[in-house]
């Protein structure tokens, strides 16, 4: 552990609030532009957004990346890799979510077999409330590993290339699963989260090119594990009771879709793409287009809070988030600056969003805490 997590400088430069009307910015009457996909809503051109969002931010160490939230230990837990191989900055954080503070932090173990002293950096992050664990993908190093949420100490670290480039990490507490995404090939790459075990892989088949998946969405209520593909803009539905790819369904209009998140009270899957910057709207069932709206350059992530109903698009290339109902109104434009990277969520709905630095931009490596209210 690090004894002092408060040493780095970036964490004693203390916590911003962000203003409304300077760092907030009300996008009222905006019309989705670009091609729009069949059967698509478009948003209203004189809607009114009818929500209101605050947004505060902490300066947190270089290179974050992702974050999760747990109920159980009501902290949010924080990735953090800095630069391209060898990696010798990373970081697992602990942050009080009241104060943004890091309350505590450790640097992943040395790579085995490797003399340049990189590190088992660490980037994709689930939480576990179960076993009281954190998941973490290992994606230099084609891994992952499981850390205690107590004191964020080592649990279990799988070999090298046990799941090439892992992207994203989820937890189904239900089957006792832990399923990884990897763009690098066409498979979910599935572990036993009660016995830390490899299980055998899930094999995405497209209508075409193999697919290379991104982001992960669980609707637990209806056993359905969702992801996005980014080169073939295609969303997979498995059935998480029999392991086995239960749907596919093309994405029309959209390029590089990367992010998802699903609603499991009206069966909606929301997918960000991107290189076209649109949130696009499916529903579960049959994967009809419902919706489709211009969000902002490389819209990345997508959230959705099943409290206010809200969806959270980070957009990467703007910096900016967008808010939107789940009528596709824009509600609002969240400057976040730089490279807004990843959003999770609490219980109550506020959204937490992970800033990363972009080139020349001192207001990136930040946590962004954004809350509605009516």
């Amino acid at each position: 552990m690090n004894p002092s997590p408060f040493s780095h400088p970036a964490l004693r430069r203390g916590v911003r609030v962000l203003l409304a009307g300077t760092a907030l910015a009300l996008a009222a009457g905006c019309a989705a532009t670009g091609p729009a996909a069949p059967h698509a809503a478009m948003v209203p051109s004189a809607a009114v957004p009818t929500w209101s969002v605050t947004a505060r931010s902490a300066d947190l160490p270089p290179g974050v990346y992702q974050s999760a939230y747990s109920a159980r230990t009501q902290r949010l837990y924080a990735t953090s890799a800095v630069g391209r191989p060898p990696v010798k900055e990373s970081r697992l954080l602990a942050i009080d979510p009241v104060s943004l503070r890091v309350v505590a932090s450790v640097v992943p173990a040395l790579q085995d077999g490797r003399t340049d002293g990189q590190v088992q950096a660490v980037y994709g992050l689930t939480v576990d409330d179960v076993r009281s664990q954190i998941w973490t993908t290992n994606t230099r190093s084609g891994s992952v590993a499981v850390y205690r949420q107590a004191d964020l100490s080592l649990v279990k670290q799988f070999p090298d290339d046990a799941t090439p480039h892992a992207r994203d990490v989820l937890v189904d507490d239900a089957h006792h699963r832990a399923y990884v995404s990897s763009p690098a090939s066409n498979l979910i790459h599935v572990f036993d989260s009660a016995t830390l075990q490899p299980l055998p892989g899930i094999t995405l088949t497209g209508a075409g090119e193999a697919p290379k998946p991104m982001s992960l969405a669980l609707d637990a209520g209806h056993q359905r594990l969702y992801a996005v593909s980014l080169n073939t803009a295609e969303v997979f539905a498995i059935d998480t009771a029999t392991g086995r790819q239960a749907a596919r369904y093309a994405v029309p209009g959209v390029q590089g879709a990367s992010g998802i998140a699903v609603d499991s009270q009206t069966q909606r899957i929301y997918v960000a793409a991107q290189k076209s910057g649109d949130l696009t709207v499916l529903d579960a069932r049959d994967g009809r287009v419902l919706q489709h709206l211009a969000t902002g350059s490389g819209a990345l992530n997508v959230a959705f809070d099943p409290v206010h109903r809200l969806a959270y698009v980070a957009n990467r290339g703007a910096g900016t988030v967008t808010v939107v109902d789940e009528h596709g109104t824009i509600q609002a434009q969240v400057n976040t600056g730089s490279a807004p990277n990843h959003i999770a969520l609490d219980p109550q709905g506020t959204a937490w969003v992970t800033v990363k630095k972009s080139k020349d931009d001192p207001r990136g490596d930040r946590l962004v805490r954004i809350e509605a209210r009516r």
